[in-house]
């Protein structure tokens, strides 16, 4: 996190860095709150774990910020990335998102030959399920949005865990946002656990959910957006 300010406070004149502790049971909100009084750090503590989905939403909708995103605590993609990102959207994009599916992606580790395969099967039920077979990687944890966007967009969004980026850039597309994919430097494998059987068929119904909550018309602007 110290990383991240450095960049920041370096490169951007006025920014927040917002830490969504997801119910932990270790000292990890004793850590945040450390930190918080070295940066400029809003704390939001969830009582219980209610997946990526619940933080990542909470989180963007808490900033007040034009522009927002969301990355890895981990640095999996570095945060100097961060600049090309921003040249997009001031090139005209709503969302512009990291990708380990176009030309130009640099992999500085080792990725596990298992987690290559689900990557790309999940992909493939993402564009057969979703019918998106524009975007090539959802999944990628570097995400910038327009803040007038994400307010738009994160109140629609109801899966809180294992497709929840495939259902943000599925609803951005749907209301006709432009979505530009860049591809980014990888340089430590997310370390995230994966349980080879469960997580795959949780994925699946995740992709399922998003599919008929727009058959169900479920995805409407929320009238506070």
């Amino acid at each position: 996190m110290r990383q991240i300010n450095q960049y920041l406070k370096e490169t951007i004149a006025v920014y927040e860095i917002i830490a969504v502790n997801d119910g932990s049971r270790d000292n990890t909100l004793e850590e945040l709150q450390r930190t918080q009084k070295e940066l400029p750090l809003k704390i939001i503590s969830h009582p219980q774990n209610e997946g990526k989905g619940k933080v990542v939403r909470d989180g963007i909708l808490s900033s007040r910020h034009e522009i927002v995103m969301f990355l890895d605590a981990d640095l999996a993609i570095p945060i100097e990335e961060l600049e090309k990102f921003l040249v997009a959207i001031d090139q005209g994009y709503d969302l512009v998102v990291a990708s380990r599916f176009v030309p130009g992606l640099k992999v500085l580790c080792r990725v596990l030959w298992y987690r290559k395969i689900m990557e790309r099967v999940f992909r493939l039920l993402r564009m057969i399920i979703l019918n998106n077979w524009k975007v090539q990687d959802t999944q990628c944890g570097f995400k910038v949005f327009r803040a007038s966007v994400a307010r738009k967009i994160f109140p629609m969004a109801t899966v809180k865990r294992f497709a929840f980026d495939a259902e943000i850039i599925f609803i951005a597309k749907k209301f006709g946002y432009s979505i530009k994919e860049l591809p980014v430097i990888l340089q430590n494998p997310e370390r995230s656990h994966i349980r080879l059987f469960r997580d795959p068929l949780n994925m699946f119904f995740s992709l399922l959910e998003i599919r008929w909550n727009d058959l169900t018309r479920k995805y409407k602007w929320k009238q506070n957006a």
